[in-house]
């Protein structure tokens, strides 16, 4: 049987050739903006890519599709987190699941490393005082020699510790149990409060599930010393935000650097838009030119495997 990709007009413009080189005898349905997929191609669609063109202008036309194509085998997704909903329906159905895990650690971990340094130099209120044409002048903070706990070992907390190390920081890693392998000393889930009290930054890159839902509770955050940097490049559901919210207003944290927020969009009228000591980012961390190559090309190592009976990596 012919298999038929759903794909976005983008991603098959740029990567339709090497598709084509992998399997030949592949059709191409493709989600074109302002466009339906008639009901007799939704019928015909065996395979979709959701593709990091998609995110997040597109993503609620590509699901919609992926949803109604009752003889989709196999749904490939550019995101490590498959935490929505829609991935737990798809796999209900019988679809197999697979993702790019990896492809955006690099650059979410490069922006931690920007939280980091931008807390450390207050450059919130450096843009405020360029803004008003001061010239505030200010002794910054080093990094060098600072503890800081990773809280999640997967790729993204890897490479965040890996950078921690070579700007001289002190990094821990923090996960339900040592392996003995890891380049750092390993803490418990369990110890975190503890662990949250001796270090100067708290990094959490933890996936989101029922067990990590809300770990970084309001314990965990009254745990942090006063002038400590919170960073979540996670999920905004595993932090209890008001109390994140009301230590950061009342000055018993450093500052935060979020990627990530519950809900989100987080509303415009949110407290957290307005404090001085907090970096917001759309949840964009790990939006980059490099991570959209790196993701359709795991998506390509799989079709590969699809096309000719093999095993799918990064199956979930």
């Amino acid at each position: 049987m012919t298999d038929v990709l759903l794909c976005t007009d983008t991603f098959w413009a740029q990567w339709g050739d090497r598709v084509r080189g992998i399997a030949p005898d592949i059709e191409a349905i493709t989600l074109v903006e302002g466009q339906q997929v008639s009901e007799h191609d939704l019928s015909r669609i065996t395979i979709a890519f959701f593709s990091h063109d998609a995110w997040p202008e597109r993503a609620a036309n590509f699901f919609g599709a992926a949803l109604r194509a009752p003889n989709l085998a196999w749904l490939h997704t550019m995101s490590a987190g498959v935490d929505s909903p829609v991935f737990d329906t798809m796999k209900d159905r019988g679809v197999r699941l697979t993702n790019s895990s990896g492809s955006s650690s690099a650059p979410i971990a490069r922006t931690v490393i920007m939280y980091l340094l931008a807390l450390a130099r207050d450059l919130p209120r450096m843009m405020r005082a360029q803004a008003d044409g001061e010239w505030a002048w200010e002794r910054w903070s080093e990094l060098t020699g600072k503890r800081v706990a990773v809280v999640g070992f997967g790729p993204i907390g890897q490479e965040v510790i890996r950078l921690t190390q070579e700007f001289g920081m002190k990094p821990m890693v923090v996960r339900r149990s040592s392996h003995g392998s890891e380049p750092c000393p390993v803490r418990t889930l369990d110890e975190l409060p503890v662990v949250a009290s001796e270090v100067d930054a708290l990094v959490v890159a933890l996936p989101l599930h029922d067990e990590t839902r809300g770990i970084i509770s309001a314990a965990v955050i009254g745990a942090m010393r006063t002038d400590a940097f919170f960073i979540n490049v996670g999920r905004g559901e595993l932090v209890d935000q008001a109390a994140l919210t009301k230590a950061l207003a009342q000055g018993r944290l450093g500052g935060a650097g979020l990627d990530v927020t519950d809900p989100e969009p987080l509303p415009s009228d949110h407290p957290l838009w307005r404090l001085p000591n907090v970096i917001i980012t759309p949840h964009n961390s790990g939006s980059t030119d490099g991570t959209a190559r790196r993701a359709s090309e795991k998506f390509l190592t799989n079709l590969a495997a699809w096309s000719t009976g093999g095993a799918l990596l990064f199956e979930v």
